[in-house]
């Protein structure tokens, strides 16, 4: 990925804005559909197989389910692998708490 589509992600990403125009009347807000392929990351740290030190977790990825909780444990879970991964890319001395 370029610099300059990097940067153009990156202030997307912070500063981003959108309308919500409210709830649906099936409760599709639970639901999301398209996001990041899943064949692009690495399951074992939730890493990009494009761009180094990029994590994805949650709602970013390309995953749908059925609601009810299955939504919040892939999110938990995700989020889980890519924090300690990202916690383990230190040095040990630099995880000291």
């Amino acid at each position: 990925m370029a610099k300059n589509e990097l940067n153009k992600l990156a202030q997307e990403i912070t500063q981003g804005q959108y309308k919500i125009q409210g709830k649906g009347t099936f409760k599709e807000e639970f639901v999301t559909c398209g996001g990041v392929d899943l064949k692009e990351i690495d399951f074992k740290t939730m890493a990009s197989k494009r761009c180094s030190g990029l994590y994805f977790a949650g709602e970013i990825l390309d995953i749908d389910g059925i609601t009810g909780g299955f939504n919040f444990q892939s999110a938990w879970t995700t989020a889980w692998l890519a924090g300690n991964a990202i916690a383990n890319s230190f040095p040990a001395t630099a995880r000291t708490v």
